[in-house]
């Protein structure tokens, strides 16, 4: 938030500390409904080094994960099919991806290293209905994977992360929550009772006629106590939820200046703000969200195959204010400040993605989301005559890994000084809207060519296109 102060010197705005999260992932839980508490790949219930407590509080401590545990998740990940290793186009059956997670819950095992990273898979481009094999295929670039420094699994090549199955899970079984009206989101707000203990704050420097200086960032801080994380359409327990919540504090850190940017030429709103000079960017606090961006999903006349086009993400701004009350409303307008941020991180969203994995991660869960609106939307399950209780949630025994849900995180404040004032601010938030981009389709004359073969020549529940 922005706070109004019309006779100081100071503008003062605070957000939400913002700690990226990368990945960690157990394995899907096993028949005997263990919530993922097994002994799979990676059993550290870190994410990304970020430690969230019982309380649900982020309070900016970082754990390392130790070499021990990097090194077995190292092992376990060599452990797969020699052909995981050639990148190319991948194919999944969601009929065989059925029946490997059947297997390894009848077995009472956590499900291997190839069903729990998808075969490698990095991106679903392509759903194919196959009725004469009873099946739905996802076809998208895959390779061989490692693990990276921060326990992160992703291509030996590209570098980026691999999908997971219990994100493919929640986003399969949170398809009707995602059509309501709230949908899939994320938000972190300042409660009403810290924007009413911030507001008496400054009116008490004003009584005074003290300017601000940053020696009063810490009493600005536990004036407005900690914010609030609000998350909607997927459980707070999953690591989905903490895929969206680790995206939205990445991008108020950046949005900030709270850290560094990984990528050249790319200032935080403060930064562009101070080169400028401007002690005039506005009263109100620029809000920075995140939500989906596809051009008109393509399909063939028959509707039996489908691509996922477009960046996948975009970032949008408005301005806000708070009223007496603590209560936030919207402007209806935003500042030339932060409508180029946003349209900055909108343009290299795929440079900044590389450097960051939390924003490809967000991508891939929204991939998947949009995925599942169109197979629900589609009846692209009947008309391959398949069922998938296992992947669906029908059969309540296959659970997915419980993550710590996080709740609040406090208050941290950034600024800069321009000529005349310190300025500080951001807020924001992210969209999954995966119907509306499931009902924008165009049809495409010769998709099924692009799409090739899906011709198995395996025993196995996924391959490479010839």
């Amino acid at each position: 938030m922005l706070a109004r102060l019309s006779k100081l010197s100071a503008r003062l705005a605070c957000a939400v500390l913002a700690i990226t999260i990368g990945l960690a992932v157990n394995s899907v839980a096993n028949a005997q409904g263990n919530g993922g508490n097994n002994n799979g790949l990676l059993s550290n219930r870190v994410v990304g080094g970020l430690v969230i407590n019982p309380e649900g509080v982020l309070n900016g401590e970082w754990q390392k994960l130790d070499a021990k545990l990097l090194k077995d998740l190292a092992t376990g990940l060599t452990k797969v099919d020699a052909d995981i290793n050639r990148p190319g186009r991948r194919l999944i059956s969601v009929r065989g991806l059925e029946a490997a997670i059947k297997s390894a819950a009848d077995a009472g095992q956590p499900v291997p290293a190839d069903v729990e990273f998808l075969a490698g898979m990095q991106r679903i481009e392509y759903i194919i209905v196959s009725p004469e094999t009873n099946d739905v295929i996802l076809a998208g670039y895959g390779e061989g994977w490692k693990a990276d420094n921060s326990g992160n699994v992703v291509g030996v090549k590209s570098g980026q992360p691999v999908l997971k199955l219990e994100d493919f899970l929640v986003a399969m079984r949170t398809v009707d929550k995602a059509r309501q009206d709230e949908g899939i989101s994320v938000s972190i707000d300042p409660t009403e009772t810290g924007v009413q203990q911030i507001q008496k704050y400054f009116q008490s420097l004003r009584t005074q006629n003290v300017s601000f200086n940053p020696s009063m960032a810490t009493d600005v801080q536990q004036a407005m106590g900690s914010h609030n994380i609000s998350l909607t359409g997927v459980p707070t327990d999953s690591r989905y939820a903490q895929i969206l919540v680790a995206a939205d504090y990445k991008m108020k850190r950046l949005s900030m200046g709270l850290e560094a940017s990984p990528i050249a030429d790319f200032p935080s709103i403060l930064e562009m703000a101070q080169k400028k000079d401007a002690n005039n960017i506005g009263s109100m606090a620029p809000r920075f969200w995140m939500e989906c961006c596809y051009e008109p999903i393509a399909r063939n006349d028959e509707g039996t195959v489908w691509q996922l086009r477009g960046p996948g993400v975009k970032t949008l701004t408005e301005e806000s204010y708070f009223d007496r009350d603590g209560k936030r409303s919207s402007a209806g307008k935003s500042n030339k400040f932060a409508i180029q941020w946003a349209e900055n991180m909108s343009e290299r969203f795929d440079e900044l993605s590389a450097a960051e994995p939390v924003f490809r991660e967000l991508r891939n869960v929204m991939d998947m989301s949009v995925v599942a609106a169109l197979i629900a939307k589609e009846g692209l399950l009947a008309k391959a005559n398949l069922s998938i209780p296992n992947i669906g949630g029908q059969n309540s025994e296959i659970t997915t890994p419980v993550w710590q849900s996080p709740k609040t995180i406090p208050t941290s404040c950034s600024f800069v000084h321009t000529s005349r004032s310190w300025i500080v601010t951001a807020s924001g938030g992210v969209q999954v809207d995966s119907w509306a981009i499931a009902n924008n389709t165009q049809t495409v004359a010769d998709l099924a060519t692009q799409a090739g073969s899906i011709t198995n020549n395996t025993n196995r529940w996924w391959w490479n296109a010839n």
